[in-house]
């Protein structure tokens, strides 16, 4: 099983760019296989719209909250390293138009040589869609189509298209991604989420931020095999964690390696860990990490 980081940059200014490729290096040499990145394009000082994961659904940060954009910090991450994989945690795919985000990916598969998997979601924010002016209502049937798209631009030349909420005939969008296409990996936890993985992804990145990992999993499974798709080898499987605490707390740094234990029980391909990692020290918290989880 292998063991990715998630981690946030652009929140202070000594977590900056040079950070990101610091961390990154930092990442590869000890292990890592993907440094994962999280996206909201703007935040807000309150939010009527419910958080997925706080038990009372709010978010769990203030009106302040930076974040560079994703696909930036992972091109300056792959410029910084040789073997390091990089993934959004998750890009918010229907508040962009799909061209444009095949676009940018397919730019940033060629700039990391193949190493970045579009990890794909439809957000939670209404507020966010809003400021965006693009419309919150259908928002999973647009991503749908916007996955069909996405492919459907990457691997014909011309290409056409022709759906309820993207259309477009003739389109050369070149050159194609390095190995034809780019890995979509669908994130999310409720049922919705779990079929558009399972009817259209090539992996499912699940978040274990509360109750029990293997009933979810189990659903998963169910829903896959009723997508016909329980053999599927090439599937990719991840399951990511939040913490809190650093890897200095002996508690915490025991409760996850038993915890990525059960996640390689139920068949993970990837355990990503979320935790906060200072810039002081980053290197050997890091390193405490990597030496608990990676073989």
């Amino acid at each position: 099983m292998r063991i990715g980081i998630a981690s946030f940059f652009g929140s202070s200014a000594r977590r900056d760019f040079g950070f990101v490729a610091e961390f990154a290096a930092c990442a590869e040499e000890l292990g890592f296989s993907t440094l994962y990145s999280p996206e909201h394009v703007v935040f807000f000082g309150s939010y009527d719209s419910k958080y997925p994961y706080s038990p009372d659904g709010s978010a769990p940060w203030g009106g302040r909250a930076e974040l560079y954009d994703p696909l930036f910090v992972c091109a300056a991450a792959a410029l910084a390293t040789s073997t390091l994989r990089f993934a959004t945690s998750v890009l918010i795919l229907p508040e962009r138009p799909a061209l444009l985000a095949a676009k940018e990916v397919m730019t940033l598969d060629h700039l990391s040589k193949g190493r970045f998997d579009l990890g794909i979601g439809i957000g939670w924010s209404q507020e966010e869609y809003e400021a965006l002016d693009m419309p919150w209502d259908h928002r999973g049937k647009r991503c749908d189509e916007y996955m069909e798209a996405m492919r459907c631009a990457w691997q014909n030349d011309p290409a056409t298209y022709k759906g309820t909420y993207v259309s477009f005939e003739d389109v050369v969008l070149r050159p194609q991604p390095i190995n034809g296409t780019v890995p979509l990996i669908v994130g999310g936890d409720s049922p919705a989420a779990m079929r558009r993985a399972a009817r259209l992804g090539d992996g499912w990145y699940g978040w274990w931020a509360s109750g029990e990992i293997e009933p979810h999993v189990e659903e998963f499974r169910s829903i896959m095999a009723a997508e016909g798709r329980e053999h599927d080898s090439d599937f990719d499987l991840r399951i990511g964690i939040p913490i809190t605490r650093t890897a200095d707390d002996g508690d915490t740094l025991a409760q996850i390696v038993a915890k990525a234990g059960r996640a390689e029980a139920v068949g993970a391909d990837e355990f990503v860990i979320g935790p906060p990692v200072p810039v002081a020290n980053f290197e050997d918290q890091l390193r405490r990490w990597a030496e608990a989880l990676i073989p």
